[in-house]
This record gives C-alpha cells, sequence and structure tokens, in this order.
C-alpha cells in the first residue's frame, strides 16, 4: 500500500497593505491537520505551514510531489488568497507577496501545475479554499473576466481538484480594497464530515473524496447560497480519504432487528450480508456481530438463515447466494470484489439477439368488457383505486369510472391538460397539470389540496407515508399528503428531473446524467452515480435495488441505498421509458421496439420479443403477461416466460398511456380519448 501525504498551507498575515485589508481566512488548517493526521480517521503524514514565504512553500510542494510511487497519494491544500495578474494567470499570495511583484514573491499556479504533471502518483487531490481578488483596479475587473477559471488551470490525468469558489470577490486601487466576501466555511465542513463521519453517504465506512466533496457542497450552499465550490477529476477508481469512525447501522436497519417480527428481522439479512461485502473493516466486524446474534434468535427461520450467510462470507470468496437457494430479489455483488472495482463500471452481459420477424397474432377482439369515449386524448397513465379507474385528458378533465359498468362515477376539471394520474395512499388520487398538484378525494372527486410549482411538473410525482414528491424544472418537492404543506425542497439547480420514485425514507430522481439518492426526511442528497439519460420508476424498484434504463441503450441495477452499479446489460438501443419489474423479471422497452425480458437477479437476457413495438409509455405485467400500449394502435400481450405473442387488440387511436392491471382486467386508453376494459387471463 503507498504512503499518504498532506501538505496543508494557510496564510493569515500579509506583508502588503492591501492584502491585510482583505478578509481573513478562519484558522481551521490546524483542525484540517489534526483530522487527516488521526490514524484512526485518515492516517496522513502532515506538514502545516503556516504564514510562511513564497520560497518555503514552494519547496516543501516540491518536496511533496517529487519520488513519489504510483500508488502514493498526496494531498495538497491552500487557504488564503488567489490574486489573478494583467494577464489573468493565478497567483496564490504567501505572506510575503507584493501586489506590485506577483512574478517573484507569490506562487503561480503554473509552478504547481508543473510539480503535479511530474509526480508518478495517479491519486492526487488539490483542495483550494481561497478568496479570489483581481490584483487590478475595479474599473478593470467589471470589464474583464470575473471567473477565475480555477479548475482550467490543473488539469492533468490523476488529479482530483475542489474549489470553495471560482468567483473574483475583491479589487484594489492602491491599497484601498473593492468588494466584500464573507469568511469561507468550506474547511469548517470538511473538517466536521471527516471527524463526526456524516461524509460517509453511503455507509460503508468510508468516505470517498466524491462523498466528501457532495456533503461540502451541500452544506456550504446551505450556509452560504452565494459560496458555490466546484469539482473536477480524472482519476481511475474512487479515492478513500478517510474511515469513518462513528459508523453505525442505518436507524431503519437498527429498528427491523429490534422488531418482534420474525419477518422484518428476516429482512435484513441479505441487507447486512451486502453490506458485509461492500463495507470496509469496522462495517464487517459490526455485520459479523450482527449476524452471530441472530444465530440464536427465537425464529428457527431468522437463525437458520443467519447461519447459511455466515458461512458463506466465512468462506475465501465464495458468493453467499451460491450456497443458499435463489432469492427472489435482485443480485447480489460477489463478495470478492473490492471496493475500488465495485466503483467502476461493470462488464456488461451479452446483448439482446437479433431481432426476427413474428408469426401473425391470434384476433382478441372477444376480450373487450367496455370501452366509453372521454372529450379529449388521454396521454396520462390511469390508475385503478377504490372499484373506479381514473382517466385524465388533454382538456384537464380526470374522470372515475366505475370497473364494472364503464359508467362516469365523478368528473374532475383541472384546468390543464393532464400529464399523470397516480393512486395515493389512503384513497387518493394524485393528479399533475401544467403547473398544479391536485389531491383529490378518489371516493368523491373532491379537491383535498392543491400545490403549484414554477412552470409546469416535469416528473410524474410520487407517494411514500405521509408525504409527496414531486418536481419541475430543477426542483424537487416534498409535501405533507395531509396538507399539501411543503417539508423541503432539493435545489441543486443541475439541470431539469426527470421522474421521480420514494420507498423507505428515500427519494430517487434523475437529470438527463446522472441518478440521485435524497434523504426523505431532509431533503439533503446521500448519493450521485452517473449514468446517461437514466430512466426509472417506483414500479422498477424491489428489495432496496433500482432498476434504471439508459438513453445509451443498457439497463442498470443499482443499489438504492448507495448508488452503487451492481450490473449493465446493454439492451441494443436506448430506453426512454422506464423499465417495469415482477417476479424477478425486468421488463424493458426499447427505442428499437424490442421488448426485453432480464434476470433481475443475474441481469442476464431471458428473452427478447419477436414483435417490433414503438411505444412511449411504460408496460404493464400481471399474471405472467406483459402489456404493452403501442403508439402502433394495439394493445400487445406478451408472455413472461419467452416473450412471446399471447394476443393483440386493436384500439381506435395510438396508445400513449400506460395500461394498469387490476382484478384480471387491463385498461387502456388511446389518443381518441377512448377507455376499454380488457379481459386479462392469458393464453392463446
Amino acid at each position: 500500500m503507498g504512503r499518504r501525504l498532506a501538505l496543508l498551507v494557510a496564510t493569515y498575515e500579509y506583508q502588503d497593505a492591501g492584502l491585510r485589508r482583505l478578509t481573513a481566512p478562519a484558522h481551521d488548517a490546524e483542525a484540517l491537520a489534526g483530522v487527516l493526521r488521526d490514524p484512526e480517521i485518515a492516517g496522513f503524514e502532515v506538514t502545516t505551514l503556516i504564514n510562511e514565504p513564497h520560497y518555503r512553500v514552494g519547496e516543501a510542494i516540491g518536496d511533496l510531489f517529487r519520488d513519489r510511487r504510483r500508488d502514493d497519494l498526496t494531498l495538497l491544500y491552500f487557504t488564503g488568497h488567489g490574486l489573478k495578474d494583467d494577464e489573468g494567470h493565478l497567483h496564490l499570495a504567501m505572506g510575503n507577496t507584493r501586489r506590485d511583484n506577483l512574478a517573484f514573491t507569490s506562487l503561480p499556479a503554473e509552478q504547481i501545475d508543473r510539480a503535479m504533471s511530474g509526480c508518478a502518483s495517479r491519486q492526487q487531490v488539490l483542495i483550494l479554499d481561497c478568496c479570489y481578488s483581481g490584483a487590478f483596479p475595479a474599473a478593470r475587473l467589471a470589464k474583464g473576466d470575473a471567473d477565475m477559471h480555477t479548475l482550467e488551470r490543473f488539469r492533468g490525468r490523476g488529479r482530483s481538484v475542489l474549489t470553495a469558489s471560482d468567483a473574483t470577490q475583491y479589487s484594489f486601487e492602491g491599497d484601498q480594497v473593492h468588494g466584500l466576501a464573507p469568511q469561507s466555511v468550506f474547511t469548517r465542513h470538511l473538517v466536521s464530515g471527516l471527524r463526526d463521519g456524516s461524509a460517509d453517504l453511503d455507509g460503508d465506512g468510508d468516505i470517498t473524496l466524491d462523498e466528501l466533496y457532495a456533503y461540502v457542497h451541500d452544506k456550504v450552499v446551505e450556509e452560504m447560497p452565494q459560496q458555490r465550490p466546484k469539482k473536477q477529476e480524472n482519476v481511475e477508481g474512487r479515492i478513500v480519504i478517510a474511515r469513518n469512525v462513528n459508523w453505525q447501522l442505518p436507524a431503519h436497519v437498527r429498528h427491523a432487528l429490534a422488531s418482534p417480527l420474525a419477518a422484518d428481522r428476516l429482512g435484513t439479512i441479505e441487507g447486512l450480508a451486502d453490506r458485509y461485502r461492500t463495507g470496509n473493516a469496522t462495517v464487517r466486524q459490526r455485520v459479523e456481530e450482527e449476524l452471530r446474534r441472530l444465530l440464536d434468535d427465537d425464529s428457527r427461520s431468522v437463525s437458520a438463515a443467519a447461519a447459511t450467510r455466515l458461512q458463506a462470507l466465512a468462506g475465501a470468496g465464495e458468493d453467499p447466494a451460491a450456497s443458499a437457494p435463489a432469492p427472489a430479489s435482485p443480485p447480489q455483488p460477489p463478495p470478492a470484489a473490492s471496493a475500488l472495482a465495485l466503483a467502476l463500471p461493470p462488464e456488461p452481459h451479452a446483448p439482446p439477439d437479433p431481432y426476427v420477424p413474428p408469426d401473425p397474432p391470434p384476433p382478441a377482439q372477444d376480450r373487450v368488457r367496455w370501452s366509453v369515449t372521454t372529450d379529449a386524448a388521454v396521454h396520462a397513465s390511469l390508475a385503478v383505486i377504490s372499484g373506479s379507474v381514473h382517466v385524465g385528458d388533454e382538456r384537464g378533465r380526470v374522470y372515475a369510472v366505475e370497473t364494472a359498468t364503464g359508467r362516469d362515477h365523478w368528473c374532475f376539471d383541472a384546468g390543464n391538460p393532464v400529464h399523470a394520474v397516480l393512486a395515493g395512499p389512503e384513497g387518493t388520487v394524485g393528479v399533475t397539470a401544467g403547473p398544479y398538484f391536485h389531491l383529490l378525494d378518489a371516493r368523491t372527486g373532491a379537491e383535498r389540496w392543491q400545490f403549484k410549482v414554477s412552470q409546469r411538473v416535469t416528473a410524474l410525482p410520487a407517494t411514500d407515508g405521509g408525504s409527496v414528491y414531486l418536481a419541475n424544472t430543477n426542483s424537487l418537492y416534498a409535501m405533507s399528503l395531509a396538507t399539501g404543506e411543503r417539508s423541503w425542497t432539493y435545489c441543486p439547480r443541475i439541470a431539469p428531473f426527470q421522474w421521480v420514485a420514494a420507498a423507505g425514507g428515500l427519494v430517487w430522481t434523475a437529470t438527463g446524467r446522472a441518478v440521485y439518492g435524497v434523504n426523505a426526511a431532509t431533503g439533503r442528497r446521500k448519493w450521485r452515480t452517473a449514468v446517461p439519460s437514466p430512466v426509472s420508476s417506483r414500479s422498477a424498484l424491489s428489495e432496496w435495488f433500482l432498476y434504471v434504463g439508459s438513453g445509451s441503450g443498457s439497463l442498470y441495477a443499482m443499489d438504492a441505498l448507495t448508488g452503487q452499479i451492481r450490473w449493465r446489460t446493454p439492451v441494443g438501443s436506448g430506453v426512454s421509458v422506464a423499465p417495469v419489474l415482477a417476479d424477478g423479471l425486468v421488463c424493458v422497452c426499447t427505442d428499437a421496439g424490442l421488448v426485453c425480458g432480464i434476470d433481475a437477479v443475474t441481469g442476464e437476457s431471458r428473452w427478447v420479443s419477436a414483435e417490433r413495438i414503438p411505444t412511449q409509455s411504460p408496460p404493464a405485467l400481471a399474471a405472467g403477461t406483459v402489456y404493452v400500449g403501442s403508439a402502433d394502435g394495439h394493445l400487445y400481450a406478451l408472455s413472461t416466460e419467452t416473450g412471446a405473442l399471447r394476443w393483440r387488440l386493436p384500439t381506435a387511436h395510438p396508445i400513449q398511456a400506460s395500461p394498469a392491471v387490476s382484478n384480471g382486467v387491463v385498461y387502456v386508453a388511446d389518443l381518441g380519448g377512448r377507455v376499454y376494459a380488457v379481459e386479462h387471463h392469458g393464453g392463446m
């Protein structure tokens, strides 16, 4: 294992009269040094330089990066002031720095960049907690570029760069200072996240640089919205900065282990085994203690399951799943994989077999129980609640249609085209229409409350327990189901959120480039995983695994608690609609019109449909059948065992809304506004 070396440079006192007038950095470097030096937390060899001249600091930087090995971890931290000269070059100010002689009294960024480029280490971390200034008059700053472009100055392979800010906050007229910057809180949150372990966002016992940055970024923005930390990296794998010395099992696991219900205790065993495989030594020891305690559980099923897992985990490189009956839950990673390997994209499974033209399908017209017409096209998914199927159309009307007869029970006017209808808890119906979310009483159609966002709701809402979650342009909202009052807003200002899912105290959402796990109680981000054009939903969540389709043409199995990718399976073309899951099968509709059945445990392709079914909405799975509404004006029924076509039903117009299945009947609506109730029994 390589060495862990850190050089911390802090400058609080300046000889230059103008620099003395700037807001002094917080005296947090000593605290950071203590945390990094602590062998229980980070175990770095730390050198700290306080208020030293530029030549002393330059010599120490040269020593830090010289004669390093590839597996050494080097960390250079600087807190103080950064100055931008007339030519736009960045200089770090030392105690002896003079603004009228930056070239020979400061540390130019180019000099630090050269030292890092000549270093053999492939894990170089640079942290800049700087207040930036233009070493020139304010008028010139106003005409020039006010950003420092700090990250662009330190690009290079094997590097990760974190900066507390990137904006110029001061300028000078002689020794007179123009501008104002509050004292940075960046380093304070670095220290607290490492010291108490709160930066261990995925709960594996290790604090990686990615986790540390995500934690500090959110803390800084929450406390000082005007300060925006930034990060850039070009490294392979992950960089572990510290251990979480205060690690403990998550609250929901502790509660389940203490539950009087054997089913709750039994349900924790797979999760404990997974944490053993992915956690560090502290996590593994704690998990093993819990599993050994469960050996004496008064439930035979719990004690037997704990014994099986302990035996498997004790095996050298043996997958616990191999020594136990095949679970109906999602996949587990091989225990021999290292933490680094788990952080890297897994090797993909083989793509599906080529398309084969199908035989003509059997007719299905005799399956229609009833059909009725609404006033306009139906784009929104259907929801079946309390004996009624709820349908929303583009004129803004929501209908409750009796499932037995097809008669209208009530009608609600939302005032805007209906984007989504969902079944809520406690006899409620959720409706998104334009910028509004309406919560209705499913029995009467009466509106309980409404919530308005700016612009329009961009993601299908989700409910979990006593809360409703929905998103617009770049904000995720949590609201009380009872009152509609907003509990919190997650607003990272990154890109529009595409979908929302919620369960068990977590909320998942995504932009066009990544999936996010958010704490449902606080609205704070727990993890972020990059996936190109990801799409998913609550219907693709099972046993704390989230299945995510990608615009790049793959299906991902993702640990819903940590965001780690367990496997990836190519499906031949992009995926634009959410996958769905039932009975160990993940069903994916591709942009090429193929429907793929993927094993939820292994990620292996079970089958690919012979039919090409163009669809714009997720399918529905029930009783061994996949139901797909198609843009070609048909409802298709496929076997979940083989993907073979069982029947197809022609509709008067193309179908854009997802089907809904309840009590042996499939409900589907077309763009002509017609709703169909179709017998859902299988067979040809």
